[in-house]
């Protein structure tokens, strides 16, 4: 290994424990999509702290009305008051109210060369944390604090990832030609806040983009086919970063309204019934048939209904999702689901509304060339062992900076930080080991020094 990246690789080993404890607080302190307030507000400081050429801050990350799913406006309110409330640090809390949870840290070496970004997402999921004693971050003290929003997927420690490698590329300037974006994105569950960021026009002179995502390295997916692929390497050890030529999913979020008419239940016939018709669209949507055009999968997710046991429920929510391996499947099913929406309405008397909350669209992550690049830089000048390049899919709204990217020749490259699991992605009792984030922020600033000629 090249003493360069020797020297990087030891200084963010001597991060290990600053590393854990970082993670572990946003863990505690977990916020979902649009909520990442004090996230934010700690990522900032670290990054002005750091000395970074320009630290851009809330709505300068975005293009304001190209955000989805956004909250409402007494939520937004009642979360930034927790954020204060559970030590966001001010002022830089201010510029992250009303949906404007974004960093982007630039370092600009004005010295010729590449401009690279690097994406991480930081937000939570609502899903309500495992509390028994089996449960290691209930047991350590930092389960989440914040009832039904948990990191459930590993963005907590995307976020610390990126701190470090902010860190760690500012020790290192004097080594760095060109530029380097450090992109903390809110709100990728739901598909929701990458496009805000990608049509802010920030990435437009990107050359290369990187993201990363935890993954279970025992998994029997496909990972597993790179590993195989590989036996003399996996032989020396456990495989350390994942690398596939990965295709997105196509989604789409929609949260539904149906609209009645409340009556006493003793006179039902006096009403509409919503939840009827809630029901009826529910079932059907699971219902539709198959399409040739691709595979896909459907899911309503949550009903919210009702006043009273004798109350005709004249308002129900349902949040669900949509997901197809092709653009030409997911399109099938979401013509296919709004007429049964629109039918199902009809046929009890309801009006209706649908909201879409978050989309992506199926193009390819990936650059081939690109990932097989910088899995032979991983191996031969970080050391690592590599699991692929192998096949794969995600549904990510980093598909948005890819594409945004690939739009004026640039490439793309989704990696996976391996770890183990001790339940599944989304699962309550989901966990990640932090020894294994040194080997994310490793691949990145070993791609920043490899793009930049080292």
């Amino acid at each position: 290994m090249e003493k360069i990246y020797q020297d990087i690789c030891a200084y963010i080993d001597s991060r290990a424990e600053w590393m854990k404890e970082r993670r572990r607080d946003f863990h505690k302190y977990a916020e979902a999509g649009w909520h990442e307030v004090r996230t934010c507000s700690i990522i900032a400081d670290h990054l002005v702290r750091l000395g970074m050429d320009r630290v851009l801050m809330g709505s300068e990350c975005f293009k304001a009305d190209a955000r989805m799913g956004l909250p409402d406006q007494d939520e937004l309110d009642r979360v930034y008051q927790r954020a204060l409330d559970q030590g966001a640090i001010l002022p830089y809390a201010e510029k992250f109210r009303d949906g404007f949870t974004g960093v982007i840290g630039i370092i600009d070496t004005s010295r010729p060369g590449p401009v690279i970004a690097f994406r991480q997402d930081i937000d939570a999921l609502g899903v309500f944390e495992d509390r028994t004693p089996g449960h290691k971050p209930y047991a350590g003290g930092y389960s989440s604090v914040n009832d039904g929003e948990m990191h459930a997927c590993g963005h907590d420690g995307h976020a610390t990832v990126g701190m470090t490698v902010a860190e760690t590329l500012m020790k290192f300037r004097d080594e760095l030609c060109g530029t380097v974006k450090i992109v903390f994105q809110p709100a990728e569950e739901g598909v929701r806040g990458a496009r805000g960021i990608a049509e802010s026009g920030i990435l437009d002179d990107v050359d290369y983009v990187i993201g990363i995502h935890m993954y279970d390295r025992n998994t029997e997916e496909d990972y597993e086919i790179g590993v195989r692929a590989n036996e003399e390497a996996a032989k020396l050890g456990k495989p350390q970063i994942g690398l596939a030529y990965a295709r997105n999913v196509a989604n789409a979020k929609l949260d539904v309204w149906f609209y009645g008419k409340a009556a006493h239940a003793m006179h039902p016939e006096s009403g509409n019934n919503a939840l009827l018709a809630a029901l009826a669209a529910s079932q059907a949507i699971y219902a539709i048939p198959r399409t040739s055009l691709g595979d896909s999968r459907i899911n309503v997710g949550q009903i919210e209904a009702g006043s009273g046991r004798n109350v005709v429920c004249d308002r129900v929510k349902i949040v669900m999702e949509l997901r197809g391996y092709t653009q030409e499947a997911l399109e099938y099913n979401e013509a296919y689901a709004r007429r049964i929406i629109e039918h199902a309405a009809a046929m009890h008397g309801c009006g209706y509304e649908i909201r879409m909350m978050g989309a992506t669209a199926a193009v390819m992550l990936d650059t081939p060339e690109f990932v097989d690049e910088l899995a032979k830089m991983a191996r031969e000048k970080l050391g690592m062992i590599v699991a692929g390049p192998a096949p794969g899919n995600n549904s990510e709204d980093y598909s948005f900076m890819a594409m945004r990217v690939a739009q004026h020749g640039g490439k793309s490259c989704f990696f996976h930080c391996l770890t183990e699991f001790p339940d599944v992605f989304h699962g309550t009792g989901f966990d990640i080991d932090e020894a294994d984030l040194l080997n994310g922020a490793k691949f990145f600033c070993g791609a920043a020094l490899h793009l930049m000629g080292r």
